[in-house]
């Protein structure tokens, strides 16, 4: 029962680590345009971890708001 209970737990943050990849990834290959326009949106502060990877990229890019 435990090692069960141990595999879900286990699988379960393994799908969450892809899930976050593949919204990081998505982030990153959006348009300029796009992502100036999802900063704009997740702009507030305390930023979320979105806001976060959209203004990362931004900086990374050499663009802002």
């Amino acid at each position: 029962m435990l090692k069960t209970k141990m595999k879900r737990i286990t699988d379960r943050g393994d799908r969450a680590v892809e899930r976050l990849a593949k919204i990081e990834t998505s982030i990153t290959s959006l348009a300029d345009n796009d992502l100036l326009d999802l900063a704009d949106i997740f702009k507030a502060e305390p930023r979320t971890p979105i806001g976060d990877l959209a203004f990362l990229d931004m900086a990374q890019r050499n663009i802002s708001l």
